[in-house]
């Protein structure tokens, strides 16, 4: 579960938040759509921590976020940022430091099952020796929802996951987010067929 309680959050001198609330249920997925500028991501870093309410308080999983919960409740997060710097040569690369990380090592995702996402989403199984440089924007997008779903958090949260894809990449994407079974999921999109696709869709501003 994720919930906000009575936030209020200004940028830049403005108010984007005044007494906020929301709450997203165990389980559902939930799509925050609106103008840009809004908000909508400021509420996926406020569940990260990475932004503090000036008022009002966030709840993860049934756990105060504080600066002695964050590092705990980040744990249980799958995120995928609308923007995103990869340290790392190729689609190999990344995808094994990323599992071989302490608070990851017990999924013991093969290569084997990394394809076998990565055909969910279109993605061809060469793709996973290419460089990262030489992905497209959407093969970049669906690598890391890929990952994201391999990650097996409790709690994904995604912003424009589907920005730079085609009418088929979009559908494969979310496809793919309705099927993860028992996740909560938390994502943010300007797109249509995203926005109509999911248990709930809350305008923001």
């Amino acid at each position: 579960m994720i919930e906000f309680r009575n936030l209020y959050i200004t940028f830049d001198n403005r108010p984007l938040f005044v007494d906020f609330s929301l709450t997203v249920e165990a389980g559902a997925k939930v799509v925050l759509y609106g103008p840009s500028g809004a908000g909508k991501s400021t509420l996926l870093n406020c569940a990260l921590g990475f932004v503090r309410p000036q008022a009002g308080s966030a709840m993860i999983d049934g756990t105060l976020l504080n600066e002695t919960s964050v590092y705990s409740i980040r744990k249980k997060i799958a995120w995928l940022p609308q923007e995103f710097s990869l340290p790392y040569a190729s689609v190999q690369e990344m995808a094994e430091s990323i599992f071989r990380l302490k608070v990851n090592r017990h999924l013991r995702v093969t290569p084997e099952r990394m394809l076998q996402e990565f055909s969910r989403l279109g993605l061809s199984e060469e793709l996973f020796e290419k460089r990262l440089s030489d992905l497209s924007g959407g093969q970049r997008q669906r690598v890391m929802v890929a990952m994201a779903g391999l990650l097996d958090k409790k709690i994904v949260l995604i912003d424009e996951p589907t920005s730079a894809l085609d009418p088929l990449s979009v559908q494969k994407v979310i496809s793919y987010i309705q099927q993860m079974e028992g996740k909560t999921v938390l994502a943010v999109s300007h797109d249509i067929r995203f926005v109509e696709s999911f248990d709930r869709s809350i305008k923001i501003g």
